[in-house]
């Protein structure tokens, strides 16, 4: 990818005028003031491998003046900016920008570098519009933004006022269980007030009368909503190497899509696209990575079948577009301070998109149904998957099993569809409609596994055609010999993960020691590559550790 540079000076006299009346800039976590260049940096951890690609995807630079005096003037701030305090995500610099008044905003500035340029901004501005007048979810008021990065700010930005209340994330652990109880049918009621809210279509949102420029080129028509908001193309930061430097290329498979078969031919068009174009940066990770030719037949396997179950009555009640929270976790929830039973906010709507329900709908990561859960109004008590040796383990999986049973019948009573959704989708169908565009990276095992369970349960589907294609006997038998290799490559990735404190990217909080963290890392990588070296090369062996270096 080559990274896009910002190309506004940055105006340092301006910078020094600041500071000069009292303007204090700190970096969360830091515990001291730092100088403003930091604002640009990113500073709130490291990276195990491709540091100083990692870092230069985060650097992004703005007139500081320019957005003091932007959000000082405006009507609900009206007071000099006096302190900034830095947060940082994955996508976004979030500035706490406090006035001399008190008042407090949260402006978001997205790095460029990772972020859709235009798109991104403006669809997350239409979705918080659109959640906070539409839905019982809590959102804080947007009080300015731009799309366009040629503005005086030199950045594209999103002021919110300051979410009220704290992270549920802080207090979760000490709410007693009645407390928690209400919050999760809270959850439920609260996503099923979006997902109610049935749409004429599948794609981003945008307000109809702020779009990007960009979308006069187009090459396919948005779709109405209303006489607010329409519907237009989906971008996101997760393509390979962030942003497509070119994303014109991708646009004709990128949406918006009035008809469910629509979407699901784009779906898999877009993962051929990806090994098309990105096949030699991102082969080898796990086992059984599959070459471009076999991702490319698997992908037009699943054009072709995505095509008939379009057909199916049951699919087609389930895929009604619908807009759900992308990420619906204690850390993006902001209850009182007072009460924390009660929801103040809701934030991290950034790439939310609207989607078949059957894709959207899932459940909360926190209220995911342990091993042995089985769905359905009965006593959540759990199969025995475990030798009864670990008795507060067996406790812990039984308390998680009566939070999941009070989320499924918080949403039967709140939203059916919802909850039929939820539980009749085929798991199969789910993977290979979310699945299709992202074997670049996760390779081609998941979305065989759904081509091969759909062939061998194609009688119980209510079709009324023949599978459009066949797996032998013995090609079953190498896949599940491949599935349970790549399920075991992924349990020891989770552990690896666990133990240094990281993520796919390598990455490692502030909090963690780098340099131990580092040293561990080199110590597992090597006992990995030895212990693969039996079978394999070691070049082989290095390609199937978790973290590598780009290439």
């Amino acid at each position: 990818m080559r990274l896009r540079k910002n190309c506004w000076p940055t105006p340092i006299n301006n910078i020094r005028r600041l500071t000069q009346r009292r303007l204090t800039i700190q970096a969360h976590g830091a515990g001291k003031e730092v100088g403003p260049e930091e604002l640009f940096r990113y500073s709130y951890g490291r990276f195990l491998v491709n540091e100083e690609y990692e870092l230069a995807k985060r650097y992004s630079t703005f007139d500081i003046s320019a957005l003091c005096q932007m959000v000082s003037s405006l009507p609900a701030v009206r007071s000099p900016i006096v302190k900034i305090d830095k947060r940082e995500g994955g996508y976004n610099k979030a500035l706490l920008m406090t006035a001399e008044s008190g008042h407090t905003v949260i402006t978001k500035l997205p790095c460029p570098n990772i972020v859709p340029r235009e798109y991104g901004t403006a669809s997350e501005v239409a979705v918080l519009k659109f959640v906070k007048s539409r839905s019982r979810s809590p959102v804080s008021d947007v009080l300015a933004w731009s799309a366009d990065p040629s503005n005086p700010i030199g950045s594209e930005y999103i002021v919110q006022e300051k979410c009220a209340g704290q992270q549920l994330t802080g207090v979760w652990d000490q709410v007693n269980e009645s407390d928690r109880v209400k919050l999760i049918r809270d959850f439920a009621q609260l996503e099923s007030s979006l997902a109610s809210i049935e749409l004429p279509g599948y794609g981003a949102l945008f307000l109809r009368d702020q779009l990007p420029a960009s979308l006069e080129q187009h090459p396919r028509p948005l779709i109405e909503v209303d006489d607010t908001y329409c519907l237009g193309p989906i971008y996101h930061g997760s393509w390979p190497g962030g942003f497509a430097a070119d994303p014109e290329e991708y646009a004709q498979h990128s949406g918006p899509w009035k008809t469910f078969p629509e979407l699901g031919r784009s779906l898999a068009q877009q993962g051929i696209w990806q090994i098309q174009h990105y096949k030699t940066s991102y082969a080898g990770r796990g086992p059984h990575h599959g070459t471009p030719e076999e991702h490319i037949r698997m992908l037009e396997r699943a054009m072709d079948v995505m095509s008939i179950l379009a057909e199916s009555h049951t699919l087609q009640r389930h895929s009604q577009a619908v807009l759900c929270h992308p990420d619906f976790h204690p850390g993006n929830i902001f209850v009182s301070n007072e009460d924390p039973t009660v929801i103040q906010g809701v934030i991290d709507w950034q790439f939310t998109s609207v989607m078949p329900r059957f894709t959207q709908v899932r459940w909360p990561l926190f209220l995911n149904p342990p091993e042995g859960y089985q769905t359905g109004m009965n006593n959540p008590e759990l199969r025995p998957v475990y030798d009864r040796k670990k008795d507060q383990e067996q406790a812990k999986r039984q308390e998680q099993a009566m939070r999941t049973k009070c989320y499924e019948a918080a949403l039967v009573k709140s939203h059916l569809e919802s909850y039929l959704t939820l539980t009749e989708t085929d798991v199969s169908i789910r993977q290979l409609f979310i699945g299709s565009p992202y074997t670049y990276r996760d390779g081609i095992i998941p979305l065989r596994e759904s081509l091969v369970r759909l062939y061998q349960t194609w009688d119980q589907l209510d079709l009324h055609q023949p599978c459009p294609y066949r797996f032998t006997n013995e090609e079953v038998a190498q896949h599940d010999k491949q599935l349970q290799e790549y399920r075991d490559w992924l349990k020891l990735r989770e552990y690896t993960h666990q133990l240094l404190h990281s993520n796919d990217g390598g990455w490692v909080p502030p909090n963690v020691d780098f340099a131990a963290t580092k040293a561990k890392h080199e110590k597992l990588f090597r006992h990995f590559v030895e212990s693969k070296k039996v079978k394999m090369s070691e070049e082989d062996a290095q390609k199937l550790w978790f973290f590598r270096e780009r290439g």
